[in-house]
């Protein structure tokens, strides 16, 4: 697939992982606006890892909207030859007259209800990654990094304490199958996106086999699968799937039922 414009749109359908949380209010984006967007401008020709990615899509909204300007973005913040962190982007929002500071994440986590707390129950797909450690670089990091005094220099004069600070955190989340349609709390249920399960589960459900799949590329991790034109079948899929594994990192896939077109997401994970 690998179109650019596709997955924006999947990056911009994409929900905010909750509406507030832990004093982190989101900044939404307005999908309604980008009728309007000149996708001739839309351009990534570098290789960049999924976050730069939709980071670029991120700027690429706030530059088509008609209600804000782009005053920086992905500014290091050093002194002395040493890196206090990064700010993602400043923005001026026209409708307020106030200049805001964005902190953007895009995220896929399955949910895994073997830890007590609710909280600790999103895992990044690798196990290299959690929401709980992303909250808390948020939280303790990268969003007190914009009242250092080191951060002044590099914003031209514009007075920090008058910044408002927001989050702009989509997510994507996965399910364990014995828990398909439950409702779970803390994140807004929308992010839901499908399943995960181990290859061997992947393997012995007869009702598998049947079916078509795809191995997206991870740039297309964002987009939506009913876009999706070339399928495989269960055996061929078998073989991309464990190249991954062996790799120790867990695949997305996409399924499609030939008979009712239905189409789902799913992880299988190493682990």
């Amino acid at each position: 697939m690998n179109n650019l414009k596709t997955q924006f749109l999947g990056y911009m359908n994409t929900p905010s992982l909750f509406k507030e949380l832990n004093g982190l209010i989101q900044f939404h984006l307005d999908i309604n606006e980008i009728k309007d967007f000149d996708f001739r401008k839309l351009e990534i020709t570098q290789k960049l890892t999924l976050g730069s990615r939709v980071e670029r899509f991120f700027e690429f909204y706030i530059n088509q909207s008609d209600n804000y300007e782009l005053i920086k973005n992905n500014i290091q913040i050093i002194n002395n030859k040493h890196t206090f962190g990064e700010l993602d982007f400043i923005i001026y929002d026209k409708r307020t007259e106030k200049y805001l500071h964005i902190e953007h994440v895009y995220k896929f986590y399955l949910y895994d209800d073997s830890f007590e707390d609710e909280i600790d129950r999103f895992i990044g797909p690798n196990k290299n990654d959690t929401f709980v450690k992303k909250l808390a670089k948020l939280k303790n990091k990268q969003l007190p990094l914009l009242h250092k005094n080191e951060t002044k220099e590099y914003l031209d004069g514009i007075d920090t304490d008058s910044i408002e600070q927001k989050i702009c955190f989509k997510g994507n989340i996965y399910l364990p199958l014995h828990l398909v349609d439950t409702d779970i709390s803390i994140i807004d249920n929308t992010c839901v996106r499908g399943f995960y399960l181990k290859r061997e589960e992947f393997v012995s459900q007869i009702e598998f086999r049947s079916l078509e799949y795809c191995l997206p590329d991870r740039f297309d991790w964002v987009s939506n699968p009913n876009r999706n034109e070339i399928w495989i079948s269960f055996d061929e899929v078998i073989t991309e799937i464990d190249l991954v594994l062996n790799r120790e990192k867990s695949p997305l896939v996409w399924l499609r039922n030939k008979e009712s077109n239905e189409r789902k997401s799913f992880f299988i994970t190493w682990w």
